[in-house]
């Protein structure tokens, strides 16, 4: 399963047919914001123990991490 750190003020973005299942994203109350197939992008808080699953399942997705500079990576996604 891939991982990914998506560094604070970053944008992931990866392509349709990358993701066979779901996405977990997965942060420390990290805001960040995610849009699945060309959707309008919604806001969201990745809390302290708890993977946001999202079934992507061949889609594009775009996940922005919105944390404000500077400081280390709190958001990585995995699929």
């Amino acid at each position: 399963m891939p991982n990914q750190a998506v560094p604070r003020g970053h944008t992931a973005n990866i392509g349709a047919h990358v993701i066979a299942g779901d996405l977990y994203v997965n942060g420390v109350a990290t805001p960040y914001t995610i849009s699945i197939n060309g959707a309008a992008a919604v806001a969201h808080i990745a809390a302290v123990g708890v993977i946001d699953t999202y079934h992507i399942n061949g889609q594009t997705v775009s996940v922005t991490n919105t944390t404000p500079n500077p400081g280390p990576d709190n958001l990585t996604i995995s699929w």
